[in-house]
């Protein structure tokens, strides 16, 4: 049975954790958390990776978004796995929805509210995102 768009929209909001592979520049499917939200569109979409990536081990900004993410908070993660929070990527609602529905794209969880405060203030602080971003999404 297909959920109508208006049920997959209630599964859209902050700290919800999807796995997809609606990203044309990535060739594999992806874990991602949705941090940004506004009425027609969702933002963050940080990714969840199994390492930090060595081209910014010297980027003391870039570095400090990598956010660490254990297997025995959440059960999807095999092994300790960080969420990378150094740009948005947004989607409208509606696309986003879609690709639920096309079974494209998978609602694995939820991130801990304590998680989702930290990045948050990690966000709100970071010298990575505008004043204009910041208050759109991330608020």
């Amino acid at each position: 049975m297909d959920l109508p768009l208006e049920i997959t929209n209630i599964a859209i909001e902050r700290g919800t954790i999807l796995h997809s592979n609606i990203f044309a520049d990535i060739d594999h499917g992806k874990y991602f958390v949705i941090i940004g939200v506004d009425k027609d569109y969702v933002a963050g979409f940080f990714f969840i990776n199994s390492n930090i990536n060595k081209a910014i081990w010297n980027k003391k900004e870039q570095f400090e978004m990598q956010y660490p993410m254990r297997p025995c908070d959440y059960d999807f993660l095999r092994h300790d796995s960080f969420l990378c929070a150094t740009n948005i990527i947004t989607r409208t609602r509606k696309e986003l929805s879609e690709s639920i529905q096309e079974k494209r794209t998978s609602v694995v969880g939820k991130m801990q509210e304590q998680h989702i405060n930290e990045v948050l203030e990690l966000v709100r602080n970071s010298k990575l995102f505008s004043k204009i971003e910041k208050t759109r999404f991330f608020y």
